[in-house]
């Protein structure tokens, strides 16, 4: 990459505008290129080569239009010998391993989209499973039908064997962007995969995006909260990425600090064990944010039975769930001692 470190220092000598040309590691460039943007610096290009990769950017204010339009006139990507299809996999199968590669190169420009997209993960349940991603292809395009015949087709990406990302249009979704609509599709999608598959996969799905370039965001976002559900809510088998904030904190700690605060909120309320019903009846009532009569509803009770399962609950515990504070710590009990 000789040229384009000599092309670099010849354009800012030139010109007297900010480029740099920057050496960095796989494991290291996105840390690089977040860095630099947030500090205003724009990428025009990069590439690897042998194990370095080479990354050329700009600090946007100070160059006009045209003059960045001439920049392609210097910097132009080696002669690829992958295609963006492979070079899109083999990006999200970096982030998905912990060994994150550099975005496919200008991949906005090479891979426009005229709409937003939801994102799905299906991850496997069952480690000694043995059916391959590849054979629910078939299903899942029958499953996500456009509204017309023109429409983008869906992207099928296995990540390795325990996951499988799935990039939709939202015209293959009836143009439903919705948090509740995103649900109700990955529901859909994994009792559609239950029964004709007999295969129990969660299905994580994420709000909807508009390019690209923010595919990785999404997708550590998903695999974050897999790792929680697995961590905290393991008979969770549908949910969204906007879902489960407390668990995807607590999955993010240290193993050492998780024990200290499960140790700490075990000495403050020494809660005895709870059975099936009274662990429903409280995490039903915190899904409902406190509220009496929604959780009655969804456990199909009467409101007085619910309240008198809350009032032995209170005389059991020394805490009353239907109070914040105490819904709190009886929250964290759950989370990290019930888990």
């Amino acid at each position: 990459m000789d040229r384009w470190i000599k092309d670099v220092e010849k354009i800012r000598q030139v010109t007297g505008l900010p480029i740099e040309c920057f050496q960095t590691s796989d494991r290291n460039v996105e840390k690089l290129q977040t860095e630099q943007e947030e500090k205003g610096w724009e990428l025009i290009i990069h590439t690897q080569e042998n194990g370095v990769v080479w990354v050329v950017m700009i600090e946007s204010i100070h160059w006009h239009a045209s003059a960045r339009a001439l920049l392609s006139l210097f910097f132009t990507q080696p002669d690829e010998k992958t295609s963006l299809s492979d070079q899109l996999v083999l990006w999200l199968k970096g982030i998905a391993s912990g060994n994150p590669i550099a975005m496919p190169h200008r991949l906005e420009q090479r891979w426009p989209w005229r709409e937003e997209r939801a994102c799905f993960l299906l991850e496997r349940s069952r480690i000694d499973s043995t059916f391959e991603w590849s054979s629910l292809q078939p299903l899942l395009h029958d499953f996500f039908k456009g509204n017309q015949v023109a429409s983008p087709s869906l992207t099928f990406v296995p990540l390795n064997h325990s996951y499988l990302f799935l990039i939709v249009p939202l015209s293959m979704l009836g143009n439903q962007c919705e948090k509740e609509d995103l649900l109700e599709w990955a529901s859909g999608m994994h009792d559609l995969i239950m029964t004709e598959w007999m295969e129990n996969v969660r299905l994580l799905v994420g709000v909807a995006i508009s390019t690209p370039i923010i595919l990785d965001k999404t997708l550590k976002q998903l695999l974050s909260l897999s790792h929680a559900l697995q961590q905290y809510r393991p008979r969770t088998m549908v949910a969204g990425s906007w879902l489960y904030p407390l668990e995807r904190w607590a999955a993010s700690l240290p193993p050492d600090a998780s024990a200290t605060i499960s140790a700490h909120i075990h000495s403050l309320v020494p809660i005895p064990a709870l059975n099936g019903e009274q662990l429903e009846t409280l995490e039903t009532l915190f899904s409902r944010q406190l509220n009496v009569s929604e959780t009655a509803r969804k456990l199909y009770l009467h409101r007085n039975t619910l309240l008198y399962r809350l009032d032995k609950l209170t005389e059991l515990t020394g805490l009353d769930p239907r109070l914040f504070p105490d819904a709190v710590l009886l929250q964290l009990y759950l989370l990290f001692h019930q888990n």
